[in-house]
């Protein structure tokens, strides 16, 4: 396992300071190489629009191309087990929880009838696809996120700027960002600000591999899961070792 570091790319400590709480479904962190992937596909996305041109989308049945990110690379396991040199969010200054918000979602009569011209005189709101939820929202309540990483300053503090809000039901307000800081640490050990939380324990998925003799590490066991962007994409799914938060 080696990181293959590009010229100026160095140690860094990125801080976003958050409003408030932030929502996402993983028991873990949101990962800074997808957010960094997102603002670029957005990018492209708008690009392509403007030059009206085709773009496209996510498929399940192809094999997404890996975006240039402005992070080094850890080779992980050798071959399509590699993985960016960054971590996912950790929680700093965190409210002790649980803190669980609840949202609430009914089907609007009159838009279904827009958009249908065959529909039953009432949509049932008790079953079925469009019946009413009512779902619990777990929150991180913190007073920052912090992320480590090996990469390129100036591109990455470049690709976060525009970003005001991050994780789920940003709509409703949650997941605000204030304000982002990123500072350069090149004294900084390289293989654990692209593996590891603040608290020493694992900070993003990884094969086995990159912990090998690297001692007792807490982890969060192992699992199939997303290695690098787009995590979701069953493509990227790989045996690995989970963060611990």
């Amino acid at each position: 396992m080696t990181l293959e570091v590009a010229a100026g790319m160095v140690p860094l400590v990125i801080r976003a300071r958050m409003a408030a709480g932030v929502a996402h479904g993983a028991p873990w962190g949101i990962s800074l190489d997808g957010l960094l992937a997102s603002e670029i596909r957005e990018n492209t996305k708008a690009a392509a629009l403007e030059a009206g041109i085709d773009y496209e989308p996510y498929s399940p049945d192809t094999v997404p191309e890996d975006l240039d990110l402005p992070l080094a690379r850890c080779t992980g396991d050798g071959g399509e087990g590699w993985h960016w040199a960054a971590t996912f969010a950790f929680p700093e200054d965190e409210v002790p929880g649980p803190h669980v918000q609840y949202w609430s979602a009914r089907p609007d009569q009159q838009a279904l009838e827009q958009m249908s011209d065959q529909l039953p005189a009432l949509v049932s709101e008790r079953q079925g696809r469009y019946r009413s939820r009512v779902m619990p929202l777990p929150l991180t309540v913190c007073r920052h996120l912090v992320w480590r990483a090996v990469g390129d300053s100036a591109a990455v503090t470049e690709l976060l700027a525009p970003v005001v809000s991050i994780g789920k039901k940003r709509s409703a307000g949650h997941g605000h960002v204030l304000s982002w800081e990123i500072t350069e640490e090149p004294a900084a050990d390289r293989w654990e600000f692209a593996h590891l939380h603040p608290d020493g324990c694992l900070g993003r998925t990884a094969p086995a591999a990159c912990l090998h003799g690297r001692g007792d590490l807490r982890t969060g066991g192992e699992g199939q899961m997303g290695l690098r962007p787009p995590y979701i994409h069953p493509a990227r799914r790989a045996k690995v070792l989970l963060p611990s938060r």
